[in-house]
């Protein structure tokens, strides 16, 4: 199953297709056991940095002194990209789960799942979502909040995050959430763990299949799918997931449908700040 293969309509349907059962086989473990699934599945954080999921967590839950966050970066902010939301609306049950089962592996007090108040169809998924398995006592013993703040950019990068969760504006600090985190005053750290949307959309799947289920498709060093939006003079603008280690050319062509008629693709931004591609790199994995 791909992360974009279900869309259920209520956590009745979630939980008829599987849903639940990974936040259950991670509370039945122990905290270290689910951190090493999840490093074995080889799963890497899809916000763009690429970093081992299972890694970031392991920092978390052992680095520094006091209480542990896990946050949920939901602010998507990088021009033309709809990939997070689309997520979002299609299935928010697995974000809330995978964000449950990071809380749980981390050995966090408080979840918060962070998002722009612009974004309205998906903060009234989220929100009838978590009152769903809230009400069916699925989401653990862990608090999920839901953060809405302002409609910029800073707000979608994860210290500028913890800045809005924290009542102020959305700039940067100088020191990693995973270093120094959510309310953190000396002599404790605070480690927080911030993962994208897609990355904890994951973690579900992770648990409850094993870590084969990740490896199933991309590469060895990069496992899974990723989710991707494809805009601009093409045949199908869309939201499209792919295997990791996939050419430009399936993304573009094949899910995209190639150039409108009568144009012909010159060019490629595959991300605002990403260096242009030309069509003789539409090969590139």
């Amino acid at each position: 199953m791909a992360l974009l293969d279900l869309a259920p309509g209520s956590f009745e349907e979630y939980a008829a297709a599987g849903g639940g059962h990974g936040l259950a086989v991670a509370l039945g473990a122990w905290p270290e056991a689910v951190i090493e699934e999840v490093a074995k599945s080889g799963l890497r954080g899809r916000g763009g940095a690429g970093f081992p999921t299972g890694e970031k967590w392991r920092a978390v839950r052992t680095v520094g002194a006091g209480p542990r966050f896990a946050v949920c970066n939901a602010a998507e902010g990088e021009p033309a990209t709809f990939k997070d939301r689309t997520l979002l609306r299609t299935n928010p049950y697995q974000v809330l789960e995978g964000l449950a089962i990071a809380a749980h592996a981390v050995g966090a007090e408080r979840a918060f799942l962070g998002l722009k108040e612009a974004f309205v169809p998906e903060t009234e998924a989220l929100g009838r979502a978590l009152k769903e398995m809230q009400a069916a006592d699925a989401l653990g013993r862990i608090p999920i909040e839901i953060v809405l703040g302002p409609d910029l950019y800073l707000f979608g990068e994860e210290t500028g995050l913890e800045e809005v969760i924290e009542e102020r504006p959305p700039l940067p600090r100088t020191v990693r959430p995973f270093i120094q985190g959510l309310f953190a005053t000396p002599p404790n750290d605070n480690p927080t763990l911030v993962n994208n949307v897609e990355t904890l959309a994951n973690v579900p799947h992770i648990l409850r299949e094993g870590p084969d289920w990740l490896r199933a498709t991309g590469t060895v060093e990069s496992p899974g799918t990723m989710v991707f939006t494809v805009c601009g003079d093409v045949q199908r603008e869309g939201v499209f997931e792919l295997p990791l280690g996939s050419p430009l050319r399936s993304l573009v062509e094949e899910a995209g449908g190639g150039a409108q008629e009568g144009r012909t693709i010159k060019a490629i931004f595959p991300g605002a700040s990403n260096t242009v591609m030309v069509p003789q790199e539409l090969d590139t994995p």
